[in-house]
């Protein structure tokens, strides 16, 4: 079931409660009226009769005919009661209902049954009639409310009428009212299945009401922070391709200036010694081939630590760490180290730990290529079940606002939330960068 249709169906149930309770009230008042009506017209009609008997008991003359001693049929415009006259043996004589005519209007059974409780509640009313002391008869008074149902009737009809009106009205209002306020949510539709296929610059307009203004904004800004992601993701999708390709380059060169030259000098140290003619001429171009092999191993333990730093298996990450801040120091004498490892990292899932390397690693040598620092302070400690990484200089900075972040910092970033971390970077012009990174540590087999 849709908004729509659900708003209308719980209008309609108020709506129904309300034309059911003013109903009640209707038919209670109508009651009311026929009591008041009936109570009125008995009060007139009975002083009338009595003071009439009263004259009758005065008359000496019994001589006078009971059938038309009151001539009730001038009273047949009394509608709300019925006026009999019996004489003494029990006979009727006379009634105002002698010409009775139909009601034009008959109202509904269930109105009269609501209706004729008020008959039930007005008792009988009785006078005996005496002339000359003679008893001569009785009248009878009895209540017919079937004229003022009629009445009623009309009146109550026109009521539930307007009810009946009222409620068909407000719905097919409220009905609008709703397809009118709910129509932006098509919008809304349309711009999130335009997200949904890949187009990022879909937007919402804004709104009048206010709480479709909000998410639109909300939209929007969520639309522009996913396209902008997406475009910085691209970016650094492309960069790393590239930087992957420059590291092979770089070491498919090496392999060929190092290994390869290498490779050729002990092929030619090997002929040699093929060749030789004495012993001294082999030993030499052994001698030769021993320091090629040596320096092939340098080339190899180089390479093997810029792909996967060896200490870092063989000695954990505190040592590693230790071992790269004092080669980067070496290689950058000029720069005051302030440097504090603390915690047990021993048991950590293999990429929380070379994760935390690679970031130290690569905010150090950001620090050599931009900051121009005097002052670097490194911190490493694990603490609630977390690695927290705090890197800062008292180098020249720069503006967040402004500068276009390369590699080094989005790929850092996108190190740390791939873990579900946190990176903070403070930065000005002239006052250094502050770089906090928090790593949740995940245990081996986890």
């Amino acid at each position: 079931m849709n908004l729509k249709l659900r708003l209308n169906m719980i209008i309609s149930i108020l709506l129904l409660i309300i034309i059911i309770i003013g109903s009640a009230f209707t038919i209670k008042n109508a009651r009311k009226n026929i009591q008041a009506e009936m109570d009125s017209t008995a009060i007139i009609a009975l002083h009338m009769l009595d003071a009439e008997i009263l004259n009758l008991q005065a008359l000496r003359n019994n001589n006078i005919s009971a059938s038309s001693i009151f001539h009730l049929d001038d009273l047949n415009n009394v509608r709300h009661l019925k006026i009999d006259f019996f004489d003494a043996s029990g006979r009727l004589q006379d009634s105002n209902r002698s010409n009775n005519k139909q009601i034009e209007t008959q109202p509904p059974a269930w109105f009269i049954d609501a209706m004729d409780v008020v008959a039930g509640e007005i008792p009988l009313i009785r006078r005996p009639v005496y002339i000359a002391n003679n008893h001569i008869g009785e009248l009878v008074v009895s209540p017919d409310i079937s004229y003022e149902i009629s009445e009623e009737w009309q009146t109550t009809k026109g009521i539930l009428l307007l009810l009946t009106l009222f409620f068909f009205v407000v719905n097919l209002v409220v009905y609008f009212a709703v397809n009118l306020a709910l129509r932006p949510i098509d919008k809304v539709l349309i711009a999130l299945t335009d997200l949904e296929s890949g187009d990022l610059t879909s937007r919402l307009p804004p709104f009048t009401l206010p709480e479709l203004s909000g998410i639109s904004d909300k939209f929007n800004i969520m639309a522009a922070t996913l396209q902008s992601s997406t475009e910085s993701n691209s970016h650094l999708t492309q960069q790393l391709i590239r930087l992957q390709e420059d590291e092979r380059k770089n070491l498919a060169q090496e392999l060929h200036d190092e290994i390869g030259q290498h490779l050729t000098a002990i092929h030619m140290d090997a002929s040699a010694i093929k060749s030789a003619k004495n012993i001294e001429s082999a030993q030499v171009s052994a001698t030769a081939i021993d320091a090629v092999v040596r320096r092939m191993m340098e080339i190899v333990r180089t390479l093997l630590q810029r792909l996967r730093p060896s200490d870092l298996d063989e000695l954990g990450l505190e040592s590693a760490l230790h071992t790269l801040i004092s080669t980067w120091q070496e290689r950058n004498p000029n720069i005051t180290l302030n440097i504090s490892i603390k915690g047990d990292f021993n048991h950590l899932d293999d990429t929380v730990l070379i994760s935390a390397y690679r970031l130290v690693q690569e905010a150090l040598t950001n620090i050599a290529r931009y900051a121009q620092a005097q002052q670097v302070n490194i911190q490493v400690y694990k603490e609630n079940k977390q690695i927290t990484i705090k890197v800062s200089d008292d180098g020249q900075g720069f503006d967040l606002n402004k500068k276009t972040q390369g590699f080094g910092l989005a790929g850092m970033k996108e190190r740390v939330e791939g873990l579900a971390g946190s990176f903070d970077l403070q930065t000005a012009i002239n006052n250094g960068v502050k770089l906090t990174i928090n790593l949740p540590c995940a245990t081996k087999g986890q």
